[in-house]
């Protein structure tokens, strides 16, 4: 197997290990989606990591959410190289939810595949997940995600978990074992091979209210969470096979958008709690994402008290909310709180 460094530098090279050609397949075994805005610099990379995987059977769907850079002409050229490539162009600004929905509607594939513009796919995962879920009937396959940046600064990711089958009843608890770890929450889409069958099903039991918002955050965690509360099995890999490169572009990360972000955290916490049923598993599920957000980043509280002209309403209905469900902690209770009387009375610490 080749090493990581080689196969980064091999995908940026733009080197193709397979040279048989990429002809249009008419019933693909798994489609790709990728909504895309303004990352013609990254798009080749992204591409190459998809087409020098021995598995050819596939389509690859481009949702393309109104860029204003190079990235449609890319587009437009490589699908002169690779027949595979499904164009889509929104007539308006729809967000990643959104433009992904549009493109599993598209999608002919039995299983799907998100995968963002800015990363790649490791070497052979596509043969490996789908052998496995044929063979054994899997909803899903999961797998590990490298995290870092393009000079290989990798996070400390240490997966505990052996290869393993999961079914229900525990399928739902490894909501937990995010990287691995246990008590980490695995908010991720990206790191799954999934039915096709079951993601529309998960979006079907999501409200429309939140299918509709532009979420720049938290959007894979809504259909992430129903697809361990309704999903039956699904494999978990050790081995990385996602690329999750960081960029100092990446919208998750520009601090410019960060009442668009703040909402749509918000908008998650508020649909896990209206999905769920109040159980042990919520509670712990509670605790973490308090934790995370309000106790370990302060920041968020601030900027909340900043950016409230426009959503008054709808963060004191959120608070409010929270702060009545028994199993969140006091804890957390006693932050909602400050944050619902500096609301009120519009003060800035």
């Amino acid at each position: 197997m080749i090493k990581l460094e080689e196969y980064f530098q091999l995908c940026s090279e733009n080197i193709l290990i397979n040279k048989n050609g990429f002809k249009k397949v008419d019933e693909p075994k798994i489609s790709i989606i990728t909504p895309i805005y303004n990352k013609g610099k990254t798009l080749t990379r992204y591409l190459r990591s998809i087409q020098n995987q021995p598995f050819e059977d596939l389509e690859i769907i481009f949702i393309d959410d109104r860029s204003t850079d190079n990235t449609l002409k890319i587009i437009e050229e490589l699908q002169e190289q690779d027949e595979r490539i499904i164009l889509i162009k929104n007539k308006k600004r729809q967000g990643t939810l959104r433009s992904r929905k549009i493109g599993v509607y598209k999608s002919k594939g039995e299983f799907l595949l998100f995968v963002d513009p800015d990363d790649m796919i490791s070497q052979n995962i596509l043969n490996y997940s789908y052998i496995l879920a044929k063979k054994f009937d899997y909803d899903f396959i999961r797998f590990n995600l490298y995290i870092g940046d393009y000079e290989l600064n990798l996070a400390d990711i240490v997966c505990k978990i052996q290869n393993k089958s999961i079914n229900k009843p525990n399928l739902y608890l490894y909501l937990f074992y995010g990287f691995g770890r246990l008590l980490q929450l695995d908010y991720y889409i990206t790191n799954k091979l999934i039915k096709k069958s079951l993601f529309i099903k998960a979006l079907n039991s999501i409200d429309k209210f939140y299918l509709d918002q532009f979420m720049i955050d938290c959007e894979d965690g809504l259909v992430n969470f129903m697809l361990y509360k309704l999903g039956k099995s699904m494999y978990f890999i050790r081995r990385i096979g996602y690329y999750y490169i960081i960029t100092k572009k990446s919208i998750t990360n520009n601090i410019g958008d960060f009442s668009k972000r703040l909402k749509s955290n918000f908008l998650y916490f508020k649909f896990i709690f209206e999905v769920t049923k109040n159980n042990n598993i919520e509670k712990d599920i509670a605790n973490y994402i308090f934790y995370e957000i309000y106790i370990r980043r302060p920041e968020i509280m601030i900027n909340l008290l900043k950016n409230l002209s426009r959503e008054r309403k709808f963060y004191l209905e959120t608070i409010n909310l929270f702060i009545e469900n028994d199993f969140i902690p006091l804890s957390s209770k006693k932050i909602l709180k400050i944050m619902r009387k500096a609301i009120r009375r519009k003060n800035i610490f």
